[in-house]
């Protein structure tokens, strides 16, 4: 065996469980009560003889209380169902509740207002867009009836349909959405999205079904922009009309999706309702989610059955899915996950300045190394900012390859080295040394940033790691941008825009370009593809992009991980595509009444 394969085995190992599964490991910040407590005096051997008997007694009782507590299903225990055939007439049928979870609550549930995952999944539920995306990314309409494009490229006119309401019975219409468009634009509104929306020129509404905008110039994104647009109701956004921010939609929101919030217990659980009022009809009764900020916990309670869909970990997907309690109840899904993960510099630190350095960064990590021992696997090596095998993705750029003379090389050249001979590299007297920041409850990329500490750790660099709340991490660290390094991923949308993430005038506390990126030339880039119609001249300008990030290395990208998911073979309807994956069709799933595995929750 390697040292390298036996570095990956060592930092691969499960961890201890703890109560914030972080483990205590040199590096690594934890914040407890006990630390500092005063070491007790040395037991004698008859002492650690009974305390090692009242020991193991009180760890068996323990973890009995735990069985009990934690995995008990939520519903009687029955025979396994044959899931093989959907009983006859049964796609009209109703009810049920799908049990699911989430590694951490949302900040609030008003979509362009919180970006994180936890929100976009809840609200993505509760609201309605002009346009949406078919199993092929395709756009499509959601609540417009059509949609209308000027000769000219300017003018978008969409026409709604006619009978969509809010989930309390109030008709939706062109009034709601321009008032929607007037809030994200508001210079009050602290919101990442606001930019597409600004480009517009004029919105008018000129009769209750016809919404239309034209623009100065002819913008690419345009038609998109409008999918990710959730429309919001008028009479409750002019409750506050200067100030979104303190609407009351972000606790109590109010929309015409297929399901309506009914309960929401702050870092507990949230829970959905169909919505009589919904056009789309939706079949399943309730969705009910419960914040587990752990992933081993989730799939522990998978196992006991009291979860329908859940994420799995590489380990569990390609190990522990054999046995008759999952294959009886469970099938699994897997398709390249629309995202990637990556390290993110602060640019305005001055380790980070000189490009060579994030360069010698990037040769020092084996990126394919760490797809195996952390994703067992699961997961492509990533070189920049597209999904492979799209359209827009530069096929010409390859991840940086693990070489970590190349590395040495590079930070020698911009001055880094060894002076004391203490192993670590420093530069005019300043030793390199830094912190990356990670969010709790997502352990592979714990064991990434604990992979990477070594490999940095190998050509001089000490790097530790510290890991933070969800909500802590977002308000305290992303926003003030209090940080040498990140560790963190990003969703991708169907368009391929990089201009939130990446342009020079996306740096507010609020926006997307967190770590401080600017390059008038990617700039320029960016714009013209924003206004390119014709998809090849488009394409060029998007790979010149590409190619000044794989230049400059602002980010380490590190890998796209398959999406892993294990799903209730009860819930039919269900048809992942490579491209959308499996929510493009929610409402339109159902579980035949002779499955019905879960009663309703009273809200």
């Amino acid at each position: 065996m390697s040292s390298l394969q036996s570095m990956f085995r060592r930092l691969v190992s499960p961890l201890p469980r703890h109560r914030h599964v972080i483990p205590a490991q040199a590096g690594i910040h934890v914040t407890s009560q006990a630390a500092g407590l005063p070491c007790p005096p040395p037991p004698t051997e008859h002492h650690c003889k009974r305390s090692a008997a009242t020991f193991f007694s009180i760890l068996f009782l323990s973890l009995l209380l735990l069985t009990l507590s934690a995995c008990t299903p939520d519903t009687p225990a029955t025979p396994p169902q044959d899931y093989t055939t959907p009983p006859a007439s049964s796609a009209t049928d109703t009810g049920d509740r799908l049990n699911l979870t989430l590694l951490g609550d949302a900040t609030g549930l008003l979509p362009f207002l919180a970006g994180e995952a936890s929100a976009s999944e809840i609200a993505g539920h509760i609201y309605n867009s002009l346009l949406t995306y078919d199993k092929d990314l395709n756009l499509v309409c959601e609540i417009c009836a059509k949609y209308d494009i000027s000769n000219n490229g300017k003018t978008i006119t969409f026409t709604l349909k006619d009978d969509i309401t809010f989930s309390d019975g109030t008709p939706l219409t062109s009034a709601d959405v321009l008032a929607t468009y007037r809030a994200i634009t508001h210079p009050n509104t602290r919101t990442p999205y606001a930019g597409d929306y600004l480009l517009v020129q004029k919105a008018e509404a000129p009769t209750p079904r016809t919404f239309r905008v034209t623009y100065a110039e002819p913008f690419v994104p345009a038609l998109a922009s409008w999918a990710g647009l959730t429309i919001l109701p008028k009479k409750v956004l002019d409750e506050t009309p200067d100030d979104i921010n303190a609407t009351s939609l972000k606790t109590a929101p109010l929309g015409s999706g297929p399901y309506q919030l009914v309960r929401w217990r702050r870092g507990q659980d949230v829970l959905l309702q169909a919505n009589p009022h919904s056009w789309q009809h939706p079949k399943i009764g309730q969705y009910y989610y419960r914040i587990i900020p752990d992933e081993d916990t989730q799939f522990m309670e998978l196992k006991a059955g009291n979860v329908d869909i859940a994420s799995l970990k590489p380990l569990a997907y390609n190990r522990q899915t054999d046995a008759p309690w999952f294959t009886s109840s469970y099938t699994k899904l897997r398709y390249l996950s629309n995202g990637y993960t990556y390290m993110g510099f602060n640019l305005t630190h001055p380790l980070f300045a000189d490009t060579r350095v994030r360069q010698a960064l990037s040769y020092a990590i084996d990126r394919q190394g760490i797809i195996n021992a952390v994703l067992f696997g699961q997961g492509l090596p990533m070189a920049g900012v597209f999904k492979p095998g799209t359209w827009a993705y530069n096929e010409n750029l390859q991840p940086y390859p693990y070489n970590p003379q190349k590395a040495r090389q590079l930070l020698a050249e911009a001055g880094w080295a060894d002076t004391d001979g203490d192993g670590l590299l420093d530069k005019n007297g300043t030793p390199f040394r830094f912190t990356v920041v990670t969010n709790q409850g997502n352990e592979a990329r714990l064991k990434t940033a604990q992979i990477m500490q070594s490999f940095f750790r190998d050509i001089g660099i000490e790097m530790s790691i510290r890991v933070q709340e969800w909500s802590t991490f977002v308000s305290n660290t992303i926003r003030n941008r209090a940080f040498d390094a990140i560790l963190l991923g990003w969703s991708l949308s169907a368009e391929p825009d990089p201009y939130d993430i990446w342009h020079s005038s996306k740096t507010k506390p609020e926006e997307f370009n967190i770590i401080g990126f600017a390059n008038p030339q990617a700039d320029t880039l960016m714009d013209k593809a924003r206004h390119e119609f014709n998809q090849a001249k488009r394409k060029e300008y998007l790979d010149a992009f590409q190619t000044i990030l794989h230049e400059e290395q602002p980010y380490l990208w590190l890998y796209a991980p398959y999406s892993l998911l294990a799903v209730h073979k009860r819930i039919v309807g269900i048809s992942p595509t490579e491209a959308a994956g499996i929510s493009y069709n929610q409402p339109d799933w159902y579980v035949p009444a002779p499955w019905h595995l879960r009663p309703q929750l009273q809200p």
